[in-house]
């Protein structure tokens, strides 16, 4: 069977491994797809803060075989989302809510997500990792609910109230998410900045915000129109140069969400006593729980967010490499999904 992996000279490739066995508590499940995530990329590169030498983690699939130990309601034929981490539930950071701190919260698919098959193993079952997916959500769909997850998880650290404003830095699949989220929320005011057209003017087309494309335009008109400064301001890129911008623009005792991984050794210049006397919250946010996946796939069920528009490349897993140089270099490209070979 394929799985796409990573060359030492940081680059993808696809090769051929024996298929993995199970145990009596595993399920082997088949790929049916798995979007390239931001990270993906930046493990590629080798310049994650946060590295892993196995690519893929937003994936649904469909059990093709199930341990004899396996809770009889996970059946072959069964499509099913699959999040790659489990917390223990018992740990300090657990009882703390920080299940995404646990040390047991780690990626035990075997191989990796993005392989033809793979295994999830009984501690992650048991810790309640395997989703059933429901006929009303789609293959697209389903690959895009662990990055909601994560926007979800993030969402609730953040004090809100209806009417509020915000700035979005970055405008891919996770800005549009957030965009998306702040609709939901009832947020009056939301500013979409990216250095893409191609991104603006999906943002536009899909009636999220006030579209801001910040290598021709300055913030000024965020200005005028929030003389006092925005509430929220969400930060879904890698460079955290924006922090200053951000700084600068939300309001005191404003929110300033820091959700895109910093890459390796990042630094950022700035004044703490603009943050002191502005008494402005920063809040950090990593991945997502097993509750935040529930509340992400009910999103999607019920209509609340209208995610349909984010999957705009699919390829077969024979061609990951085409796939990741379309998620690198298209700027029409939003989710780029791999699927399994049929």
């Amino acid at each position: 069977m394929k799985i796409v992996s990573i060359n030492e000279n940081s680059s993808v490739a696809v090769k051929e491994v024996e298929e993995p066995r199970i145990k009596e508590t595993d399920v082997l499940i088949s790929l049916n797809g798995c979007g390239i995530c931001g990270t993906d990329k930046e493990n590629i590169e080798g310049n994650s803060s946060m590295s892993s030498t196995k690519l893929g983690h937003e994936i649904c699939g469909t059990i093709i075989k199930r341990g004899e130990k396996v809770d009889k309601r996970y059946f072959e034929g069964m499509r099913v989302f699959v999040h790659h981490h489990a917390s223990c539930g018992n740990c300090h950071f657990c009882r703390h809510g920080n299940h995404t701190m646990c040390d047991r919260y780690c990626d035990d698919l075997e191989p990796c997500g993005m392989s033809e098959k793979f295994i999830l193993p009984g501690w992650n079952i048991e810790k309640g990792s395997l989703f059933p997916l429901p006929d009303s959500i789609s293959d697209e769909e389903g690959v895009l609910i662990e990055p909601l997850a994560c926007c979800v998880r993030a969402w609730k650290k953040i004090n809100r109230v209806k009417n509020d404003s915000c700035v979005i830095f970055g405008m891919g699949t996770i800005g549009i998410m957030h965009a998306l989220l702040a609709k939901n929320f009832k947020f009056n005011q939301i500013f979409c900045i990216d250095i893409k057209k191609e991104k603006i003017d999906l943002c536009e087309d899909m009636n999220l915000g006030y579209g801001i494309n910040s290598q021709k335009e300055d913030f000024e008109i965020i200005k005028r129109k929030m003389n006092q400064g925005v509430d929220l301001v969400i930060i879904a890129i890698s460079n955290m140069e924006v922090l200053k911008q951000a700084i600068e623009l939300v309001r005191k005792g404003g929110t300033i969400l820091i959700f895109g991984q910093p890459k390796k050794n990042s630094f950022c210049d700035i004044d703490m006593s603009d943050i002191y006397s502005k008494e402005i919250s920063i809040h950090t946010t990593y991945a997502a729980s097993n509750e935040d996946v529930k509340e992400s796939i009910s999103l999607i069920k019920d209509g609340s967010l209208n995610i349909n528009k984010l999957v705009t490349h699919k390829f077969s897993i024979d061609k990951s490499v085409e796939a990741f140089q379309c998620a690198i270099e298209n700027n029409k490209a939003i989710k780029v999904v791999i699927t399994g070979s049929k």
